[in-house]
């Protein structure tokens, strides 16, 4: 992620295959400008080789039907040399022709800075493509007031419960518990079986998070996420925070968590690791997390035991409990700079790449991302993908979900990121209180507001 919003960190195996900085076209060089010539140049992060060459083909075929020949061509680099470039271009008001981003804030100072294309119209004139996209809301994150500035790029990201069902088998616990009275009664049936029910790579800090803004939203609803994120002062004090925050000192202090659960890194795959081979029941983590698995332990990863469910519901609570913590979509953009002819092909082929099977199956989903259309789910047994019965299963809990909220992480500024990312550490050390919690936090979005 660019600037005031954090990527996640993902394994060697995982980034080498996720979508998350996928493709970004670029007008020019920084030697010729952007928007000049024809040439529509695809800057995008490594990617494992099958992916690699997955896209090649479709920009290959592309550029052979494109009406007079096409122009795409495309780089693959890193992601932190990615996202330093595509900083610079749009501080300099010279992005490149498409960029990739998960809309929201990020993206609405990008359209400010005079960036981004406007999508509407385009979008508008052909419907089929518009609603070629399966998940609800699709176009939230993209658009700003009231336009449309971004082409999904990916499927709904969320977060969810992961489950070794073989574990409770032996706890002779029920799996997918939907309420969190449900969920504590598994966690004390596997604990009694002297296994510690809760994988947690604590180490990275935001796999933390992720029970933080789960409790929250199921606590309170979205309103509380939403005064946090618009500087409302004293907003972290929030009744529904204290109490998310005591909940995950109480799982802390009863053992929930696997021992040195704050020395476990994400890149090392132990937390996956110790689902796998039964020292833990559950893991709260990116739907996507899959793909990791089929790196890490890819026995378990293909057996009926490793499944996933919506993360618990707490009965009684007027909070939301059934939204989603995440979003319906990623996003390409399409550069403002850029020439008329550049932003037509650009968008051709941004519509014939992302409505395509070959970029839902073949990109997505072999690579452990669920499709973005209908067609591409139908055809996830039929074209042999890994684990396809559990993609559609996640395919569909993305797109049915009524609401997403955002991650808090991705919807903050960095200001308020990495102290806050710091303080959850601490709750879930013990080393401070709820109420220390909120007091530091505070603080911090005072000084971010000022």
């Amino acid at each position: 992620m660019l600037t005031s919003q954090k990527l996640r960190p993902l394994t060697a195996l995982a980034a080498a295959a996720v979508l998350s900085v996928g493709l970004t076209s670029c007008a020019g060089s920084a030697s010729d400008g952007a928007g000049s010539g024809s040439q529509v140049t695809i800057w995008a992060t490594s990617q494992a080789n099958s992916a690699e060459k997955v896209m090649a083909g479709m920009i290959d075929d592309f550029n052979k039907s494109y009406p007079g020949g096409g122009h795409v061509s495309i780089e693959w680099i890193g992601g932190e040399q990615w996202k330093t470039k595509v900083a610079v271009a749009m501080a300099a008001h010279a992005p490149p022709t498409v960029f990739y981003t998960f809309g929201g804030q990020l993206l609405d100072q990008y359209v400010d800075g005079g960036n981004v294309m406007d999508l509407t119209d385009a979008l508008a004139a052909d419907p089929a493509w518009k609603s070629a996209y399966s998940a609800k809301n699709v176009f939230d994150l993209a658009t700003y007031k009231g336009r449309t500035y971004g082409i999904p790029a990916g499927g709904p990201d969320f977060e969810v419960m992961w489950q070794n069902e073989a574990v409770l088998r032996k706890a002779g616990a029920a799996p997918s518990p939907a309420t969190w009275s449900a969920f504590q009664d598994v966690v004390n049936k596997v604990k009694a079986t002297g296994v510690a029910p809760i994988a947690l790579a604590g180490k990275d800090l935001w796999p933390e998070m992720i029970y933080m803004q789960y409790l929250t939203l199921r606590n309170g609803g979205p309103e509380v996420f939403n005064r946090i994120k618009t500087f409302t002062p004293g907003s972290w004090s929030d009744p529904t925070v204290i109490k998310s925050a005591e909940t995950i000192q109480d799982l802390a202090r009863s053992g929930a968590f696997t021992n040195g659960f704050n020395t476990v890194t994400y890149a090392s795959g132990q937390a996956e690791q110790l689902l796998a081979s039964g020292q833990a029941a559950f893991q709260a983590m990116l739907y996507y997390d899959e793909s990791n698995m089929r790196a890490f332990a890819p026995t378990f990863a293909a057996s009926a035991d490793y499944s996933a469910f919506p993360f618990p519901a707490i009965e009684g609570a007027p909070g939301d409990q059934q939204a989603l913590v995440g979003q319906p979509a990623e996003y390409w953009g399409v550069s403002a700079k850029a020439s008329p002819a550049q932003q037509k092909e650009a968008t051709a082929f941004l519509k014939y790449a992302t409505t395509s099977q070959t970029y839902n199956v073949d990109y997505l989903a072999k690579a452990g991302f669920t499709p973005m259309t209908d067609a591409g789910a139908k055809a996830l047994q039929s074209k042999d993908v890994p684990n396809a019965t559990l993609l559609k299963k996640l395919y569909e809990m993305g797109t049915q979900a009524p609401s997403f909220q955002p991650y808090w992480d991705q919807d903050l500024p960095s200001a308020v990121i990495t102290p806050m990312l710091s303080n959850i550490g601490e709750l879930f050390d013990l080393s401070i209180t709820p109420q220390e919690f909120a007091s530091r936090m505070n603080d911090v979005l005072a000084q971010a507001k000022s």
